[in-house]
């Protein structure tokens, strides 16, 4: 069997770069739809504005 701390260790770095991916994806994912909405926002806004 091997050594519990390789084991834990092992876990702990793989679990660490799991958690870290899905952080980076999340983030991602809602500041993209943060964005279309911030455009879609804006386009609104200046057809709203424009003469006619």
């Amino acid at each position: 069997m091997k050594n519990p701390f390789v084991i834990f260790w092992a876990l702990l770095v793989v679990s660490s770069i799991a958690w870290y991916g899905f952080l980076v994806f999340y983030v991602g994912l809602k500041a993209g739809r943060e964005i279309l909405a911030l455009i879609a926002s804006l386009q609104a806004g200046q057809e709203r504005d424009a003469p006619p």
